[in-house]
């Protein structure tokens, strides 16, 4: 591929006896391979600098003259983390740490137990640096001071390859129709997943949206629960995918819908949204952050200020120009501020990265 930037850091991420095998990105990420991890979520930190996502701390120690530094990721036996810190320190190596898993939710299940609570204060002590995805910051726990924590605590969102061409998943405007919804899990409840699809039957009577999509992941149980909601709406109006599908398969799906719906309020770093960017659609309704960024008018803060945010999603779904101005203003946004270009260059300038 054609190196569109040079980054000012070359950094590793290493999630610890993970699943995701090693993914070089010396040459940056080209086009999707069927199989292989899209350079999303924590891989987009290795693929924005050109270093590698690892999940073998050993094999990072092998590599380390190539990266100003490695950005382990804080899983749920948090353990296995702090084995890795350790021995990344030991020989030397600049440490970041982030949780894998990090809305406010999910942290707190992850520190269900004393063993846990110790194992991440004692990480906190000794990384070089805090890294947080979203702007809920992870708990201070343990030894460490507050002035410590702040010094090395930094917010940078999750990155998007929004600046890279063969990244966009975009589909002809005329071709594009109705809404998907964004969330697909009725267990967990911080998605509201239920909540959105029972709003999108109100906005599609309201509307008069002949076409609103949901994906199952939950089997037959989710398929039952579903064709149930199926009766709020339209006849006809709901067409229920029943299993989720490989990412570009997904990506061509999300780019055929004008909105995106939502109501997560898990305080999640964003994916969804992210996808919507690379998607070149837009995404409305919930509360992560590139969310909050880059669809700020559409998003939920929290107030009642969602009427106008309906207002604006009607707008979109029949209005061109009105469309194509707030896909315009997303993607400029995220062109300053989420693009892989933009992460290389805010942990670039992190002190405690280039030391």
């Amino acid at each position: 591929m054609a190196i569109l930037y040079e980054s000012p850091v070359c950094l590793a991420v290493l999630n610890p006896k993970g699943r995701d095998p090693f993914l070089d990105y010396r040459d940056g990420p080209d086009s999707f391979e069927r199989g292989i991890h899209a350079p999303i979520n924590f891989h987009a930190f290795a693929a924005a600098t050109f270093g590698a996502f690892f999940d073998s701390t050993e094999r990072v120690i092998e590599s380390r003259s190539r990266f100003d530094a490695v950005l382990v990721l804080i899983r749920r036996r948090t353990w296995l983390t702090l084995n890795a810190v350790k021995k990344l320190k030991l020989n030397g190596i600049r440490v970041l740490v982030a949780w894998k898993e990090c809305s406010h939710n999910q942290i707190s299940r992850q520190l269900s137990s004393a063993r846990a609570m110790k194992s991440y204060g004692e990480i906190l002590e000794l990384a070089d640096g805090i890294l947080s995805p979203t702007l809920a910051w992870p708990p201070r726990v343990g030894s460490i001071s507050q002035e410590d924590f702040w010094r090395k605590l930094k917010f940078i969102p999750t990155p998007y390859p929004v600046d890279l061409p063969y990244w966009d998943f975009s589909t002809p405007v005329a071709e594009r129709s109705g809404i998907l919804i964004g969330t697909r899990e009725f267990k967990t409840e911080a998605r509201g997943h239920v909540h959105a699809i029972a709003r999108a039957a109100s906005l599609a009577h309201e509307f008069g949206i002949a076409r609103v999509t949901v994906i199952n992941s939950e089997g037959a149980r989710g398929m039952r629960l579903l064709r149930e909601l199926a009766k709020t709406f339209p006849p006809g109006c709901l067409e229920i995918l029943e299993q989720t599908l490989p990412y570009p398969d997904y990506m061509r799906l999300l780019s055929s819908h004008r909105v995106v719906y939502q109501m997560d309020r898990s305080t999640v770093p964003g994916q969804v949204a992210g996808d919507c960017l690379l998607a070149r659609t837009l995404c409305a309704g919930g509360s992560s952050t590139i969310e909050k960024m880059a669809f700020p008018e559409f998003s939920d803060d929290g107030t009642i200020r969602m009427k106008n945010a309906f207002e604006r999603i009607e707008h979109v779904l029949h209005d061109d120009d009105e469309y194509l101005a707030a896909i315009q203003k997303s993607q400029k946004i995220a062109a300053k501020s989420l693009s892989f270009e933009s992460a290389a260059r805010q942990l670039g300038s992190w002190e405690i990265v280039t030391g």
